[in-house]
């Protein structure tokens, strides 16, 4: 038998990436079929096998194919460099995380499978929180440790999850917001008014807090 060309095999595994992204998203892991699959992909029913081995695999490669193609592996350093103004790096922080969420070129499959996976957790969660959300949360937490490094480290968990709820908010709540903005889309310059006004109300929220929190002097 003839070998196909690479150009076609690519093509076949890229169909069936897309189609289990979507039907993953629709139906869960345990739910879907890998008949269900290579129909929406227009593939043999051994074509998932052939390329992925079995469905739980092709579910973790579809996550990864999921985080390619959104940049997700773009992620700056953890660290802040000597110098840098963490204010700043708070800001910039926010709009990339915020751009990326709303990003037209971030498919709707992945977004869904990333939330089914959290609200319905398989064997991919914790290879999700080692390379999706953890290079989130290291340089979310340098950039708060350089705001207030006497912060105790529950206090800092609660911070970083107030900043990046409030980034969700407008992705999960996107089509109410952008309707009662009269705008259809998300622009550059409202992405850049979303993340200043949450860099500021979330820099005033710090203040607070770690002016409410006792002294050392007072502890002792």
């Amino acid at each position: 038998m003839a070998r196909k060309p690479d150009a076609e095999l690519d093509s076949t595994r890229t169909r069936l990436l897309e189609a289990a992204g979507e039907i993953f998203a629709e139906y869960g892991l345990s739910a879907t079929t890998i008949q269900m699959i290579s129909q929406r992909a227009g593939a043999n029913i051994a074509a998932v096998n052939y390329y992925f081995g079995s469905k739980e695999k092709l579910y973790h490669e579809v996550l990864a194919y999921g985080r390619q193609i959104s940049g997700e592996s773009a992620d700056t350093s953890p660290e802040l460099k000597p110098g840098e103004d963490p204010h700043v790096a708070l800001e910039l922080f926010i709009r990339q995380y915020l751009a990326r969420l709303v990003s037209p070129n971030r498919p709707q499959w992945y977004n869904k499978m990333v939330a089914r996976e959290i609200a319905e957790p398989t064997s991919a969660l914790d290879e999700l929180i080692r390379i999706k959300m953890e290079p989130i949360r290291a340089r979310l937490s340098a950039i708060v440790r350089r705001l207030h490094g006497d912060a105790p480290a529950e206090l800092e968990q609660q911070i970083m999850e107030c900043i990046v709820g409030q980034c969700l908010f407008y992705y999960r709540c996107r089509h109410v917001i952008l309707r009662l903005r009269g705008k259809t889309e998300y622009t550059e310059e409202l992405i850049d008014e979303i993340a200043a006004n949450i860099a500021r109300f979330s820099l005033g929220g710090i203040a607070s807090l770690m002016e409410a929190q006792p002294t050392k002097a007072a502890a002792n």
